[in-house]
């Protein structure tokens, strides 16, 4: 069994071609910009959009465990996931986020786009959270992937012991991989990460298969915009060829608002392309493909 939080059809910014993305529940790290806070925790996580919510209250009256009260508040140590309030809300305005599959009905419906895929190159990745997280389903799922003759890519925070990267490694054609900073206490304090572990498995790539990384920052404000030269710099030095800078968006404001989280960018506009653009030149310069976006 494997927890999935999405299965997204037709996907064409997670890797090259037209894919299917399968998003898995579970991440270490708790980046206060993050566009899939639902994915954190391994257990289902319930989203409530009051946008929807009549205040009808019939939610908090057929839970048994008293989980749920108004103004509308969630308890995850009561809650046992009957989902008896995701059945009764005629408004749709609840839903649990994270769903056991099987390893063969994942495959079973990510196959059903497989003519798509071999038209246009394209094929699966598996995002999340952080799809290390659940090592072994994980690792399963890739082998089988790769055994229907998939092209694999996962988008990953590299954030996990070499070891598990070492296992993985044959199965996987494209590592989407972060590289939010390089200030290990700046980044373990804002995100949780660990720089050691992340540069630790870079560097493994980069000595044995560097034409399978794309190096992925997130470019934010107030954390990391003004570092953008020194990971190019980075990735030249490692003679990883292409990094991808994703301007900073708010398209996961929502989701925090119905987790019932602050969403600390709420001021925040997003990240105009073009400010970006001079990094492409700095690229050059140096040897790497630098693209806006992914």
């Amino acid at each position: 069994m494997i927890r999935v939080s999405n299965i997204e059809k037709f996907a064409t910014h997670d890797g090259p071609g037209i894919r299917t993305t399968v998003f898995l529940k579970g991440c270490p790290l708790h980046c206060p910009w993050c566009a899939n806070p639902e994915t954190w925790k391994m257990e289902p996580t319930l989203l409530h959009d009051e946008r929807k919510c009549v205040q009808c209250k019939t939610c908090m009256h057929i839970c048994a465990q008293e989980a749920i009260s108004f103004p509308f508040q969630w308890d995850i140590n009561k809650c046992i996931y009957c989902k008896k309030c995701e059945d009764a809300c005629l408004q749709d305005a609840i839903s649990f986020v994270g769903k056991d599959m099987e390893i063969d009905e994942v495959i079973k419906e990510i196959l059903k786009d497989k003519d798509y895929y071999d038209q246009s190159n394209g094929g699966v990745t598996i995002s999340g959270g952080e799809p290390f997280m659940q090592f072994d389903a994980f690792l399963e799922l890739v082998k089988q992937c790769k055994e229907n003759g998939l092209h694999v890519a996962v988008e990953t925070t590299g954030n996990y012991s070499l070891d598990k990267l070492e296992q993985a490694l044959p199965y996987i054609d494209l590592f989407l991989m972060d590289l939010k900073h390089l200030d290990a206490k700046k980044l373990k304090d804002v995100t949780g990460a660990n720089l050691d572990l992340i540069l630790n498995n870079f560097r493994y790539l980069a000595k044995y298969c560097p034409n399978k990384v794309i190096v992925r920052m997130p470019v934010i404000p107030r954390f990391n915009d003004d570092i953008c030269e020194e990971v190019i710099k980075f990735c030249a030095v490692l003679k990883l060829a292409e990094v991808n800078l994703l301007p900073f968006h708010t398209m996961g404001k929502s989701k925090w608002n119905q987790l019932n989280k602050e969403f600390m960018y709420d001021k925040d506009k997003m990240m105009d392309r073009n400010d970006l653009t001079p990094y492409i030149d700095v690229g050059k310069q140096l040897g790497v493909k630098v693209k806006i976006g992914g």
